[in-house]
């Protein structure tokens, strides 16, 4: 599989799972995959500009674990993908989550580069998250 490929089956792979985490039906196991996914040197910008590190990032994820209920959804939508040189590439997608009947938006742009140990041949090594307005 081309690395854009790969890119986008980890964006899709990864929320699905983050579905499956935050309402506490996936299996620790499957959170220790999920982990190789990110790079030690992974930065996310977060919708409020507030920056933070694959320390912060798995910290975050670990603790949401049953946070949200039963019906908690993640649709995501993909904008675009380019490579960029020959082992990056970029991908930018639209999430949409319903919490409680409440819809919330934000517009993400991810770097990610290969690596053979991720689950899907990528690492994510830079996320920013900006909020769409209400739909």
């Amino acid at each position: 599989m081309d690395l854009i490929s790969c890119a986008k089956a980890e964006v899709i792979k990864r929320h699905a799972f983050f579905v499956e985490w935050f309402t506490g039906r996936a299996a620790e196991e499957e959170m220790e995959i999920s982990l190789r996914a990110f790079a030690p040197d992974m930065t996310m910008v977060e919708p409020d500009a507030s920056m933070i590190g694959q320390a912060e990032v798995i910290a975050m994820l670990r603790s949401a674990r049953g946070k949200r209920p039963a019906d908690f959804a993640i649709r995501v939508e993909l904008v675009g993908a380019r490579q960029i040189g020959n082992d990056a590439a970029l991908v930018i997608y639209d999430e949409h989550q319903v919490i409680d009947g409440v819809k919330s938006a934000r517009r993400s742009s991810a770097l990610f580069t290969a690596d053979a140990d991720a689950p899907e041949g990528v690492v994510w090594r830079q996320l920013q998250e900006t909020w769409i307005a209400n739909e």
